[in-house]
């Protein structure tokens, strides 16, 4: 199976699985926004794992289900000024301004 593949493969199965859990407006986030983008070379084929990440100086992405679960009590609403402080690697902002 070729790389491209399987990643699809594992995002709608991270996918699916957010959507049961907390929701298709939470789950929708992830789908738009491609995590393998925020993610080192060589852990972009783990990129939809629900786990955290090692990205570059010793820090991590969160897991998907963590960064749902932070969503979901943001109760983010659309044209919302949001700062995020820490930002690691930038995914949790690129999911909150898909929101």
């Amino acid at each position: 199976m070729e790389r491209g593949s399987a990643l699809l493969i594992d995002k709608r199965r991270l996918i699916d699985y957010l959507s049961k859990r907390f929701g298709k407006k939470i789950a929708s986030v992830f789908e738009k926004v491609r995590r393998e983008d925020f993610v080192i070379e060589e852990y972009k084929m783990r990129a939809y794992d629900d786990n955290a990440l090692p990205i570059m100086s010793g820090q991590t992405i969160s897991q998907p289900s963590t960064i749902a679960f932070m969503l979901e009590w943001l109760e983010l609403e659309k044209g919302q000024k949001i700062l995020e402080i820490g930002a690691g690697s930038g995914y949790n902002a690129a999911l909150i301004s898909c929101i």
